[in-house]
């Protein structure tokens, strides 16, 4: 038979380097949602019993249904969560793997509301490699040429975890010893996506140890009116620190559109970004810190020079590639696994190996809200342990840039390489396989660099005088024509150089 190589086209986009995602309906609709849930079925094999969750966009009932129908058609059962944030799957999947042979959650994250797609997970919140994500793939175009039935049993169930999920993050978090006298008042918002629906059990237990919180967009609303709920547009997050500074609060706290990632701002309304926050949790979680063995933080290519210069000296500070199923393998491997601290990437996402290894936007807020009551009851602020922190490192945030074509995207990365190259001290890091370990990670890399015919191309440039310098990392994006562009310096005139380099690469970029 004949593949249909306008439906090979459409996978062609949807499929990312670690889930689903495309525009609804034309790219990402119920007969792509079927098919790639009775593959993903099929992967997790006979009988399997799947759960599954949807955000809070138009679309996503629709396609949740379409997903149901999908596991069917492969022999499987699901066990349907409702609207919940992704993390509440990956608790489902995580604590009750005897059940659970894997969940699927319909959502887009942070992308615009015209998008919609789809994130699998196994039982124990074991991640999906990109081989099996491949598999997924081949296996769609197979079934989508022999034509999928038109009817299904459905054999499936619901089941809310709301309150089971809410006190496994509590117990997953430490009460401090001295709560403030006065109450701390916490703004919450979720950018009318699930996020205020999935935190409200937590926040109604914490509220008992004098916590009171104010809410800002918390009613589902799959239109987003104030737009698309991301930690990582600086509108979003200003948005948050005026409700912030309005209302008096001391910490603000704003959730992605399916709540696995949180941003924060101070009291001040200032934001905290992912670097600090990484820095502040692990500080926290370093304090605890038991085992005689020297315990092991990781951090992604494009995360701060302050996680080095913070715990360098007292945890194995791993660099790992962006992505953060590859992240989840590296916590899982039996060299770390039993000394993995934390681990977490630029974007906001942050990884707990006793939340099934996963990432978790809850618990990220609990740890800063910990933080924060230990602040109060000494009389300080989130401000004042920042300060330093904020004058002495300077990040660019992400920068994207489209290119008219895929080869243009491997010319641009070997031309600002060319000119990197050329600084005195410049020193290229790559992703490349750890022999040891069977698994990508980051090395010093040499002078040749040829994008296109490596396996991971992202360009790190590091120049680094010691108390002072600048890495910048120009990655292309997993299926689009388009470059992301990160840059961070150090030292006494950080807030210039960033400013400077930025603006240099950013012009060879066009």
């Amino acid at each position: 038979m004949k593949e249909d190589n306008s439906f090979v086209n459409t996978l062609g986009a949807v499929f990312k380097r670690d889930d689903l995602r495309g525009v609804y309906p034309e790219a990402m609709n119920a007969d792509v949602a079927v098919l790639a849930a009775r593959a993903f079925a099929e992967l997790c094999g006979k009988e399997a019993c799947i759960a599954v969750g949807y955000d809070a966009r138009l679309s996503s009932p629709e396609l949740a249904q379409a997903v149901c129908r999908g596991i069917a058609l492969a022999g499987g059962r699901t066990v349907e969560l409702g609207m919940v944030s992704s993390e509440q799957l990956y608790f489902a999947c995580g604590q009750y793997p005897e059940r659970f042979s894997g969940g699927v959650m319909v959502t887009a994250s942070h992308n615009p509301a015209e998008y919609n797609g789809m994130k699998f997970l196994h039982a124990g919140g074991q991640p999906v490699t990109s081989e099996e994500l491949s598999k997924v793939r081949r296996r769609m175009v197979e079934l989508h040429d022999i034509g999928v039935p038109a009817d299904a049993v459905v054999q499936s169930e619901s089941c809310d975890l709301n309150e089971a999920f809410a006190e496994r993050m509590l117990a997953l978090s430490k009460t401090p010893e001295h709560l403030p006298s006065k109450p701390l008042r916490i703004l919450v918002a979720a950018g009318n996506g699930v996020g205020a629906k999935a935190f409200a059990p937590i926040a109604k237990r914490l509220e008992h140890e004098g916590c009171e919180f104010v809410w800002l967009d918390e009613v589902p609303d799959g239109h987003f009116p104030h737009g698309v709920p991301n930690p990582l547009l600086p509108e979003y997050m200003s948005r948050i620190g005026e409700a912030v500074r309005t209302n008096g609060a001391q910490l603000g706290i704003g959730f992605d559109g399916d709540a696995d990632r949180a941003g924060f701002v101070d009291e001040n309304g200032a934001e905290i970004i992912p670097a600090q926050v990484y820095a502040l949790v692990v500080q926290d979680r370093r304090a605890n810190w038991r085992s005689a063995e020297k315990p092991v933080v990781m951090r992604n290519l494009c995360c701060s020079q302050l996680i080095r210069d913070l715990f360098q000296d007292v945890a194995e500070v791993v660099d790992t590639p962006v992505g953060h199923g590859q992240i989840k393998q590296l916590m899982r491997h039996p060299r770390y696994c039993d000394r993995i601290l934390f681990a977490g990437e630029h974007s906001g996402h942050y990884f707990y190996p006793e939340f099934y290894s996963v990432d978790s936007g809850m618990l990220t807020s609990l740890a800063l809200i910990r933080r924060a009551q230990r602040l109060q009851s000494e009389g300080k602020c989130l401000s004042g342990v920042l300060s330093e922190w904020r004058q002495n490192y300077c990040w660019s945030g992400e920068r994207n840039f489209e290119l008219p074509s895929r080869e243009q995207v491997y010319a641009a990365l070997q031309d600002v390489w060319g000119k990197l190259q050329e600084i005195p001290g410049a020193q290229r890091i790559e992703i490349r396989i750890d022999e040891a370990l069977g698994l990508p990670r980051a090395f010093p890399g040499g002078a040749q660099y040829d994008p296109q015919a490596i396996r991971f191309p992202d360009l790190k440039v590091v120049v680094d005088h010691g108390d002072s310098g600048w890495w910048c990392v120009v990655r292309p994006s997993g299926n689009e024509p388009k470059l992301r562009l990160n840059v961070e310096a150090w030292g006494e005139n950080a807030q210039s150089a960033c400013a400077e380099m930025t603006k240099q690469i950013a012009s060879w970029l066009g």
